[in-house]
């Protein structure tokens, strides 16, 4: 597997079948089923987290490095402006455009350089929702409250630490999308430890788990470590749009057609919150 050895920027395209993604030293094609070393393929409920843990048991790199995980639909854009202080929602980008495809000029090893410069971990763009995650994870669907809650609880037994940035995120009104970042190597290595730690324990408990559910849980769970790392006066955090490609459009995720939705309702604005209540509120009322 080429791992980019001379960059120290080594961002994981994930996905569960053969893609196309730009040439580039920085970006590194890597499948979710991969069934070599050590690896957890065979637990799809995990999604693409699976390519996540394969890299954090499987490879190496120095303290200076920098791993990444982009999903092949979606990309952080790192030709945008950023976002470099979380905390400061009102200034914040669009949280994500619907483009045909990924352009190779925006990763290049001088253009991911630049981007990454003086941080040591990139998050999406937090997006307004209106809601708190605890709402909508309650309202997605697919999703069941008591998982999350279940989450929650292994959090207050095992790492009581981090239960001011749970509740400061779960309590809050937007989220960070995909399960897509970018972090120095050691701190990558301490967040899988802390992440896959509390979904092993979860699995561990749960009676009966649902489709996916650990990759949903580990967006919310990125977002509580994320909230955590925010309030480290040692870490330099910032936050980047993502791009969604419409190149790789199936019967599933018809982005191209969601892209005329997005001119009318930007994602995060008041007018997309608003058709999303209108929507769950009709949804709701037929409900049988």
């Amino acid at each position: 597997m080429n791992t980019c050895s001379e960059s120290p920027f080594h961002l994981f395209v994930v996905s569960h079948k053969d893609i196309w993604i730009p040439s580039s030293e920085c970006l590194i094609p890597l499948k979710s089923t991969r069934e070599d070393g050590v690896n957890i393929s065979s637990k799809r409920n995990y999604c693409e987290l699976r390519a996540q843990y394969w890299v954090w048991k499987n490879l190496e790199f120095t303290n200076e490095d920098y791993v990444g995980f982009f999903h092949y639909r979606r990309y952080l854009n790192l030709n945008k402006k950023r976002a470099t202080s979380p905390l400061s929602r009102e200034k914040r980008p669009l949280p994500y455009r619907i483009r045909k495809a990924p352009d190779p000029q925006r990763y290049d090893i001088h253009t991911v350089a630049s981007a990454i410069a003086g941080f040591d971990v990139i998050a999406p763009v937090w997006e307004h929702t209106g809601m708190t995650v605890w709402k909508r994870y309650s309202q997605s669907s697919g999703h069941n409250i008591a998982d999350l809650e279940l989450v929650y609880q292994i959090i207050s037994e095992k790492y009581s630490e981090y239960l001011p940035a749970a509740n400061t995120y779960l309590n809050g009104s937007g989220e960070y999308y995909g399960n897509i970042y970018i972090m120095r190597w050691p701190m990558f290595q301490n967040y899988c430890r802390w992440l896959f730690d509390i979904l092993h324990e979860f699995d561990l408990r749960v009676q009966a788990a649902s489709n996916y559910v650990n990759g949903f849980l580990g967006e919310r769970l990125f977002g509580v470590y994320f909230t955590w790392l925010q309030a480290q006066n040692d870490v330099s955090c910032g936050e980047y749009p993502r791009d969604h490609f419409s190149c790789y459009d199936d019967e599933n995720h018809r982005m191209q057609r969601n892209a005329w939705f997005n001119l009318l309702f930007p994602p995060g604005s008041l007018r997309r919150i608003q058709i999303r209540r209108i929507f769950l509120k009709f949804r709701g009322a037929f409900h049988v």
